[in-house]
């Protein structure tokens, strides 16, 4: 069973651990964004001083300029919106947002990610933008720690929709991942981001998940 960290529990430095993350996230994308800038002033500059443009030439320049257009659109997503408001979400769609998001992290580099949905996943009713920050700490709090691939779980359990990332492969087993107090950090992350959603993070030894309510109890509730 995983443990809830809720909101009668507090989340001290939830909001300090997201803004490390974040941290992280932006020196990685400017990164990317340094490297595809390069590469293309490269070119720029051969072709400037004479150099023919052949069809590999002008296709490795259209694949670093698609690449740069590529990074923008997780770009915006990065910063926090205080006015934003709650809205009808799929979940799968914070989920696309996060992959995007994490992808130039250095702790994501080489993992595949697969998605496994059980059931019908309801949408929810959330402020999209935090949803998908808490589920790039999520998926980042299980990449720090061990090689490997990633799972993400998605499914309705009763009123809640879940988002569950634990190691590729793990099958639920705990060993050798230590306590669950490990991802204590990240859980208060994901219950600060999510607060205004009514979200919460769950913990166990083996995986990091966060709880959403699904948008008919959202609405049952008024």
């Amino acid at each position: 069973m995983g443990r809830s960290v809720s909101a009668e529990d507090g989340h001290p430095g939830g909001a300090e651990r997201w803004l490390s993350i974040h941290d992280e996230l932006l020196r990685a994308m400017a990164h990317a964004v340094s490297n595809r800038l390069a590469t293309i002033s490269a070119v720029a500059s051969l072709l400037e001083a004479g150099g023919t443009a052949d069809a590999r030439l002008l296709e490795g320049l259209r694949t670093e300029a698609e690449r740069l257009e590529g990074l923008l659109p997780p770009l915006r997503q990065l910063p926090r919106r205080e006015e934003a408001g709650l809205e009808p979400l799929l979940i799968t769609d914070a989920l696309d947002g996060a992959q995007r998001l994490v992808a130039e992290h250095p702790q994501m580099h080489g993992r595949a990610v697969a998605v496994v949905a059980t059931g019908d996943v309801l949408p929810v009713w959330a402020e999209p933008t935090a949803v998908v920050h808490a589920a790039c700490v999520a998926l980042l709090a299980v990449a720090r720690r061990g090689a490997g691939d990633l799972e993400v779980g998605l499914e309705t359990v009763g009123d809640e929709v879940r988002l569950t990332v634990r190691a590729r492969g793990a099958g639920g087993s705990a060993e050798g991942w230590g306590e669950a107090a490990a991802f204590t950090p990240d859980a208060r992350a994901i219950d600060w981001l999510l607060a205004g959603s009514a979200g919460r993070a769950i913990v166990s030894a083996d995986h990091c998940a966060l709880a959403l309510p699904t948008l008919p109890a959202s609405r049952r509730r008024g």
